[in-house]
């Protein structure tokens, strides 16, 4: 009688494990040195984490564009490798944002209101940031929990989400910073509608 392999969960697997110890041990290299050597540690895990979060993000992106369909139920190493690199985008993000509400705003939802209408002139351009956490989660559990709907579902919703997180992203990097990290974002808007042309009209670029 020929005996089943027993299923083991995705998580287990020797190349999710591989990316589940990479991932944290980046996040925690970061969190470390951020609190050793930098003169103002609430400042440097706050800027930190989201600079992370957001090379996780477009390595992302990179790897997304460079799918097949059959990739985004992440049963293939492609599709788990960008699947990881979301999520740990995610995580990253989170972290970020519970050092700003600790070292910035001190837990006062009243707080990040005023900092943000101080910055942007509209402090309820909060809410737009708490949205784009709550897409991202959203986005991230469902591609976890129900991988086959995910990969399933129109492609009008990948766009409009991927557009509407692009959108918060431009203006995070660009719109509202100054120096290194606005020109990091000038160079990360440049290379993704590169690689997206590349994606779209070069199959062999694709395939490489």
């Amino acid at each position: 009688m020929l005996e089943l392999a027993p299923h083991r969960p995705s998580f287990l697997r020797p190349l999710d494990a591989g990316l589940l110890v990479v991932g944290a041990a980046i996040l925690g290299v970061v969190i470390l040195a951020s609190s050793a050597f930098a003169a103002d540690a609430g400042e440097a895990l706050t800027r930190n984490t989201v600079r992370l979060s957001l090379g996780w993000y477009f390595a992302a992106l990179l790897i997304m564009m460079r799918l097949d369909r059959g990739d985004w139920p992440a049963t293939a190493a492609a599709g788990r490798l960008a699947r990881w690199c979301w999520t740990w985008g995610l995580v990253c993000f989170a972290v970020h944002v519970g050092m700003a509400f600790h070292c910035y705003h001190h837990w006062s939802p009243a707080d990040a209101f005023e900092r943000t209408r101080q910055i942007s002139g509209l402090g309820e351009g909060i809410y737009f940031s708490y949205l784009f956490a709550v897409v991202w989660a959203a986005d991230a559990a469902t591609w976890w929990l129900a991988p086959a709907k995910y990969a399933a579902r129109s492609r009008w919703f990948d766009r409009a989400l991927h557009a509407y997180m692009l959108f918060m992203v431009a203006n995070g990097m660009i719109v509202y910073e100054t120096g290194p990290i606005r020109w990091a974002g000038v160079v990360m808007f440049i290379i993704l509608p590169a690689a997206w042309l590349l994606t779209r009209f070069s199959p062999r670029w694709r395939e490489q």
